[in-house]
């Protein structure tokens, strides 16, 4: 995340958009939150995928992470 910033600030990017099929920490998406990157994570990929403009992902930024089936399945493959 942080490198991203950098290079957002570097670059002059409008927009940082951070990528993941999996799911962020809650410390690195407060970051995102607190540094104007759009962190989309799995669930948000999928809306992304069929068809939802980043624009429409900007409002769910930062608004949790999947749905408590997902976190559950996550939680018993990963342990954390």
């Amino acid at each position: 995340m942080r490198d991203l910033l950098g290079a957002r600030a570097h670059f002059g990017a409008d927009v940082a958009v951070f990528v993941t099929t999996t799911r962020f920490s809650r410390p690195s998406e407060a970051f995102a939150v607190e540094h104007g990157i759009l962190a989309v994570h799995r669930d948000h990929l999928g809306l992304w995928n069929n068809g939802a403009s980043l624009q429409s992902l900007l409002g769910v930024n930062g608004s949790g992470q999947g749905d408590r089936r997902h976190r559950a399945r996550w939680k018993k493959t990963y342990g954390t």
